[in-house]
């Protein structure tokens, strides 16, 4: 029976229509990670001169703009914002802004057919750790009003290039589904002295039918309750904290690791979808606003298009459950587990004979 869920961090409602589900489709979206090699990607190792010069990075060996690198950040050499000193020009419905911004590339992988699905937990954590650093650099920045973090994983997920790879983007301006969001978080967090996000939490801990990992080891995996896309999760550490650029690194490490996992999740359950990814990395505002909000990151597979109903009218319709999709990612980790297990034990069982 199809229904109509609310969304009360968004605002919005969600049409959850799972007999949409038997509909015709048009071809699978998979295998989004690139197969083959290709000598020309310029975030590969060793064409490090066809990006702008590094700005940050994790190394293992190796110099600045150099091979030996696990993750690197570059200016984006196509950028979305300006940056320099903010300026104002025109009025009324010619309003326009002009610098204040900042846009760079997260290359998160060494290697052009592996991502974070399959790189491994520390991996993840190292990177996430990355982000942090540029976080703090893009809110110190003057003119930078907010800093947001997003990954296109597939051509069908919004990719130019298929190297996997985070954008990070800092505008002087706060969009309008960001603002409405804080807005809500403040309105909330004003009434009732506690987050909106630990409240969602704390329900969903409480019904847990759409939760993927309660929590247990230092973040909360779940596919919120009106989800606008099948399989969408979202992860935020566990207890919740307020500001990414201060969390400590046992709690990047514990989301990174969980951000691995439900990727590991996706590729293996749904073969390698397309994903869009994003969270707020920071704002700038007064002091119960910021309290007000806890970070966390939102992803989805990319395995229905947006038509018209999603363009015009704002609405989405969801043709999975989250229930049903979060007992499906739960077992795929289930799966995952007694598989690790019965490995390890048939390894203990051969070194005793």
């Amino acid at each position: 029976m199809p229904e109509t869920r609310y969304d009360p961090h968004r605002g919005e409602w969600t049409l959850i229509a799972p007999g949409r589900r038997e509909r015709p489709h048009p071809a699978h979206y998979a295998n989004a990670t690139p197969e083959d090699e290709d000598p020309a990607c310029p975030f590969c190792p060793g064409n490090e001169s066809l990006t702008p010069p590094e700005v940050a990075a994790i190394r293992e060996a190796g110099e600045e703009n150099a091979p030996g690198w696990r993750a690197r950040c570059v200016p984006n050499k196509y950028p979305a914002t300006g940056s320099g000193a903010l300026e104002r020009d025109g009025e009324g419905v010619f309003t326009s802004l002009a610098g204040g911004g900042r846009h760079e590339v997260l290359v998160d992988s060494p290697r052009h057919t592996k991502g974070l699905a399959v790189l491994g937990e520390v991996h993840a954590a190292g990177v996430l750790g990355l982000l942090q650093e540029r976080a703090r650099a893009f809110i110190g920045t003057p003119g930078v009003r907010f800093a947001f973090a997003f990954k296109n994983h597939g051509a069908m997920g919004g990719a130019s290039i298929l190297h996997s790879h985070f954008q990070i983007l800092a505008l002087p301006v706060e969009t309008d589904s960001t603002g409405k969001k804080r807005e809500k978080e403040f309105a909330f967090y004003q009434e009732r002295k506690f987050a909106l996000l630990d409240h969602i939490i704390e329900a969903e801990r409480a019904q847990e039918v759409r939760m993927v990992e309660a929590g247990d080891e230092g973040a909360v995996v779940f596919c919120p309750w009106a989800s606008r896309f099948p399989y969408l999760t979202h992860i935020a550490p566990w207890p919740t904290e307020a500001s990414f650029t201060k969390s400590a690194p046992e709690t990047i490490a514990a989301v990174g690791a969980a951000l691995a996992r439900t990727l590991k999740r996706y590729k293996e359950f749904l073969h390698d979808p397309p994903v869009n990814l994003s969270f707020l990395l920071a704002a700038k505002g007064p002091d119960e606003s910021l309290l007000a909000h806890r970070w966390h990151i939102e992803l989805f597979p990319r395995l229905t298009p947006l038509a018209g109903l999603e363009t015009g009218l704002g609405a989405y319709i969801n043709e999975v459950a989250p229930e049903r999709a979060a007992s499906e990612l739960r077992e795929v980790g289930f799966r995952e587990y007694v598989s690790s297990t019965a490995t390890h034990a048939q390894r203990g069982l051969a070194n005793e004979q």
